[in-house]
């Protein structure tokens, strides 16, 4: 934020790195851990690898009393139905059921899931607008670019 122009409090500070090694991105910043009061994440924590370690990492960073406040795509189940070749996308997200005893068992207390049930309602692409070409002629799909015929079961699944 600083290097673009803004004025940053000197209290506030942000760091970059990977959250399954972060350790290291406080290491290189010189940064004690246990040092963060919050922790917002927005979308990333879906694709994260390993979720333990990633929710791990995060409570060592804060402080006690600290706060994590995450949003996340998740699945309804645990398993995926092993007879499709699901999207590496949907393969990483954890079930909705498993987060808060994850969260717990690293030690996070009043761990709170709020379930959006967001299903993108008036996020379609409109009957009259799905053509198999885009105006530049190219064709375009629905999902999974030109993997999309691979993936069309997904439309009607309730996940």
């Amino acid at each position: 934020a600083s290097k673009r122009g803004y004025s940053v409090p000197q209290r506030i500070q942000f760091i970059r790195g990977d959250v399954e090694k972060l350790d290291e991105a406080f290491s290189m910043n010189n940064l004690p851990m246990e040092m963060f009061d919050a922790c917002i994440s927005n979308g990333a924590f879906c694709l994260v690898p390993d979720k333990s370690k990633a929710f791990g990492n995060v409570f060592k960073a804060l402080r006690p009393g600290g706060r994590m406040a995450i949003s996340t795509t998740t699945i309804v189940s645990d398993s995926l139905d092993p007879s499709f070749e699901w999207p590496v996308c949907m393969r990483m997200f954890a079930s909705l059921e498993s987060i808060k005893p994850m969260c717990e068992r690293i030690g996070f207390k009043n761990v709170r899931i709020v379930d959006a049930e967001s299903p993108m309602e008036g996020m379609e692409i409109p009957i009259e607008d799905e053509s198999t070409n885009n105006d530049d002629g190219r064709q375009r799909f629905k999902i999974h670019g030109r993997y999309a015929d691979q993936f069309t079961f997904l439309e009607n699944m309730d996940m």
